[in-house]
């Protein structure tokens, strides 16, 4: 019984001890801004409390003038969150059927074909983005080989883009206009008729369709291709008088 009372003194004692220290630490600012108070009051709302130190089994020691209980910051309540502006499509694909679209438009008002024509060319540049790097690459080296006139060296890289991207319709252009080149009119026109199904808005695969359809003979199909190409893009002179010629050819003179 003695052991314990001793015990309990000794406690009392090396807390009321450690009391100045307490109440510099807690007058401190640098303290007040970066320590963290390991006791805090019961009850906030008597301001008095803040100059009693509450020990659970021990009750309430005043303590020295100045010295105050440090008291936890309370929690900030959640903010209602602003509602964010409207995001752009995050993928490719959405921005560049929006993009394609305003060209589309844009190439259908066109006032002269010197303007039909720079959005003709701004048009081209996006369909021959195919969103794949590698896809990408074998496009761009079997621009080099065409341009050197390795024909055969780009048909074989063409050939490797429409493996690996059947639905990509500007592989199949670009293969058909090599194979042109190379004298095989019926695969190009073949190639060309894949391209427009999947990209019905290409007016230039429209009208190297109708070329091509017209060197195999087949005038109607040639005249409704050119049709399908002006449709989109108006302002071709030169298709329009082509146009114009074979459907005298096709249909004759009007009565």
């Amino acid at each position: 019984m003695r052991a314990a009372w001793l015990w309990e003194t000794l406690t009392v004692t090396a807390i009321l001890a450690a009391l100045p220290c307490a109440a510099s630490v807690a007058m401190s600012p640098r303290a007040t801004e970066d320590s963290t108070p390991p006791l805090a009051l019961e009850d906030d709302e008597d301001a008095d409390d803040e100059r009693v130190l509450r020990i659970p089994g021990l009750g309430s020691i005043p303590l020295p003038p100045g010295a105050r209980v440090m008291r936890p910051r309370p929690a900030p309540r959640d903010q209602p969150k602003a509602a964010s502006p409207p995001q752009p499509p995050a993928s490719p694909a959405p921005r560049r059927a929006y993009s394609l679209d305003d060209l589309l438009a844009r190439l259908a008002a066109a006032e002269d074909e010197q303007e039909a024509q720079a959005i003709a060319i701004s048009l081209q540049r996006a369909w021959a983005h195919s969103g794949s790097d590698t896809i990408d690459l074998l496009i761009g080296r079997a621009a080099v080989a065409e341009a050197a006139g390795a024909i055969h060296a780009a048909r074989e890289l063409l050939d490797s883009v429409v493996l690996l991207e059947p639905a990509f319709a500007e592989g199949l252009v670009r293969r058909a206009r090599v194979e042109i080149a190379l004298g095989d009119v019926s695969g190009a026109a073949a190639d060309l008729e894949r391209a427009v199904r999947l990209e019905p808005r290409r007016f230039d695969a429209f009208s190297a369709l109708g070329a091509a359809a017209e060197s195999l003979g087949e005038k109607k199909r040639a005249l409704e291709a050119y049709r399908r190409s002006l449709a989109i893009d108006p302002r071709q002179d030169g298709l329009r008088k082509t146009e114009e010629r074979l459907r005298l050819e096709v249909e004759g003179r009007d009565i």
